[in-house]
């Protein structure tokens, strides 16, 4: 299980390398474990590097010492805060982001956060998007594949700023099995269902996507195009039923309006595909409470609250991951 290997592919259009492991899940909580690990790891080397910043900038009695030496309890979503900011500080910006094209087998690694952009649909759109992890390969079949999509207010940058993607991809990185592939897209969210599908597709016409189902992550507005798939499947049934589980493996929403306007039979198709659905709300979201509670009633889906406004994975960003992680494992994904 812990053993790993290294395998060269050759993608289109470039070579990339990453770490193939074991995809054996027999321990559900390794993940949260891993979270945990990481958490506290990037909250002590955000102070040890904050403190070597302020050392040398003759600074050493400010802010660092405040932290360490205050009665002040520093809460963990603090702690890594900082952790995160003084690391980004330290190289220079965030993670490393590269263009895909730019890659190569020398610096090609799963937590490098690289970019790109598709185009899909009959007009030709263009779909950008963020991506850490592995890619799709033939000797990674057990590949988790997590799709970011984006409130009306946001974008796919709000992924990165908010620390999120680097969270995830440090996740990624420290995880045994190194199998969690992130894609954050700058989908509009005036997509449909249809519109989803065209995106998804080309995705994996450019490898980025492997063609198996994924979980998506919807918050807000981008809702739409999740619940649009299940319309199509309610009203035509069978065949469209099997798209719906082709593209959507399980949904993770964040107080999609969308739930609230839906057929319930239109939200049950969820149920009769067997996809599982995490709804997470912020104890200040009155309507994604709703959305919650109906999606629990209806679907058996897991509820969460987090601390926070309506975009609350903004707000309470590592506890939106955990629960994200935690999901993936008890679930089986």
């Amino acid at each position: 299980h812990n053993s790993s290997l290294t395998l060269t592919m050759k993608m289109k259009p470039y070579e990339t390398m990453v770490p193939i492991r074991s995809a054996s899940r027999t321990n559900n909580g390794h993940r949260i474990t891993v979270y945990a690990t990481v958490i506290a790891a990037l909250a002590l080397a955000g102070i040890y590097l904050s403190s070597l910043s302020n050392s040398s900038s003759g600074g050493g009695s400010n802010n660092v010492a405040d932290i360490t030496t205050s009665s002040e309890e520093v809460s963990p979503r603090t702690a890594l805060t900082q952790g995160l900011s003084a690391m980004r500080s330290s190289s220079g910006g965030s993670s490393v982001t590269k263009n895909k094209e730019e890659l190569d087998e020398e610096d090609a690694d799963p937590l490098k956060i690289t970019q790109g952009s598709v185009t899909y649909g009959e007009n030709k759109k263009g779909l950008p998007y963020y991506h850490c992890g592995p890619l799709p390969s033939h000797d990674n079949p057990d590949l988790t594949e997590l799709v970011l999509l984006h409130g009306a207010a946001f974008t796919k940058e709000h992924w990165k700023t908010s620390g999120i993607l680097d969270m995830l991809c440090e996740i990624n990185n420290e995880e045994d099995e190194g199998n969690l592939s992130i894609t954050a897209l700058e989908l509009t969210v005036k997509a449909d269902g249809k519109e989803l599908v065209s995106a998804f597709d080309a995705l994996v016409s450019h490898d980025i996507f492997s063609g198996h189902a994924a979980t998506f992550v919807s918050p807000s507005a981008s809702g739409k195009a999740i619940i649009s798939l299940a319309e199509i499947a309610d009203d035509e049934q069978q065949q469209q039923q099997q798209q719906l589980t082709r593209i959507l493996k399980a949904w993770i929403t964040v107080a999609s309006g969308a739930v609230l306007g839906a057929s319930d039979s239109t939200l049950l198709q969820y149920k009769l595909a067997k996809i599982p659905i995490l709804a997470i709300h912020g104890d200040q979201d009155h309507a994604g409470k709703s959305v919650t509670e109906k999606l629990k009633d209806l679907n058996d889906a897991k509820g969460v609250e987090l601390e926070g406004r309506h975009p609350v994975y903004m707000d309470s960003p590592e506890e939106f991951v955990s629960e994200i992680m935690q999901f993936l494992d008890e679930e089986g994904l």
